[in-house]
């Protein structure tokens, strides 16, 4: 079942504060999670790393790896601090998520 962006948001600020978050988010935490999950859909969609058609309706193979990059980015404002080296391995990881794999099934001849 795909994610939304409420339980990004929930993730993110787990994330962020050490631990899980029993209660909803304030507004103004919320607004400003939301920016970055904007952001970073698209800055990964504009580095060619995937394209995330919907941040409401995330794939649930990439959620954990999404939080983590958007926890990343938010970090400044929480009172942590970014590191653009794990934001690097947290967008390889999610190229190897949506890569595609292989096919190796019998391959399909059509004569003429």
């Amino acid at each position: 079942m795909p994610k939304t962006r409420t339980d990004i948001q929930f993730k993110v600020l787990a994330i962020l504060t050490g631990g899980d978050i029993g209660q909803t988010p304030s507004s103004e935490d919320a607004s400003t999670i939301d920016g970055y999950i904007d952001d970073e859909v698209e800055e990964l969609a504009a580095d060619g790393t995937t394209y995330i058609g919907d941040a409401d309706a995330l794939p649930d193979e990439l959620f954990t790896t999404f939080c983590k990059l958007v926890a990343n980015a938010a970090a400044d404002e929480f009172g942590g601090k970014s590191d653009e080296a794990r934001a690097a391995q947290l967008r390889n990881r999610i190229r190897v998520i949506t890569r595609q794999t292989p096919g190796y099934g019998p391959q399909q001849v059509e004569y003429f």
